[in-house]
């Protein structure tokens, strides 16, 4: 997702730009696994690491489509429906889905005047039922699922010995805007870079045991 100003008008525009970051993460990450680390069933919600990270992108579309008119995404909506997770077989086609859900969740925020957030709008979803809810309710459900199935796919990972990417705040809103923040101890090059997340080292996992043991 291509970075808003500075100064975000919102935290909820924050707030779509931090989990677009933490989503690059996790997807560097996965172009450094074996895919069959990410299609392996595990009993997770919807199975997968792949399917999983494919469900957040799909919730983002099933909403932005209809309610915000991102009508730039209406082909990614048979992509994104369950049944076709499994035509997705590579990291840089997850990629690609991601940058353009990105883009359209950031421009749809944009579009949005201060009045607008509170400003209950009508669809219709599921089965024909007619919903009321404002734009600061679905974006916020929007992020809720990113929370939410981030630390479910952060479980998976653990389950193979994969440390997950560091996503903590601070070091995003350092590489977001280094210039704001020259007076963090993030901008030090002595200071060490959070991981970027991957197999445990045996040395690791055997010092991790030791300690467990006392």
């Amino acid at each position: 997702m291509p970075f808003a100003d500075p100064e975000f008008r919102t935290d909820l525009e924050r707030m779509l730009v931090y989990h677009s970051w933490a989503r690059g993460k996790y997807l560097d990450l996965f172009g450094r696994l074996p895919w069959r680390v990410l299609t392996r069933k595990r009993g997770a919600t919807f199975e997968s690491i792949r399917n999983v990270h494919l469900h957040v992108l799909a919730a983002y579309a099933s909403w932005l489509v209809p309610y915000f008119h991102q009508k730039q995404l209406r082909p990614l909506l048979t992509t994104l429906e369950a049944r076709n997770w499994h035509r997705i077989r590579s990291v840089e086609e997850m990629r690609e889905i991601n940058r353009q859900v990105d883009e359209a969740a950031l421009a749809a925020a944009h579009r949005l005047g201060p009045d607008d957030f509170d400003r209950k709008r009508t669809i219709t979803r599921w089965h024909g039922r007619r919903l009321r809810a404002t734009p600061r309710e679905v974006l916020w459900h929007l992020v809720e699922e990113d929370f939410l199935h981030h630390g479910e796919i952060l479980c998976m990972l653990w389950q193979d010995d994969i440390e997950p990417p560091y996503t903590g705040v601070w070091w995003f809103e350092y590489d977001h805007d280094p210039k704001r923040h020259s007076d963090s101890w993030h901008s030090d090059p002595k200071f060490p870079r959070p991981s970027a997340g991957g197999y445990v080292p045996k040395s690791k996992k055997r010092a991790r045991r030791s300690k467990s043991a006392q």
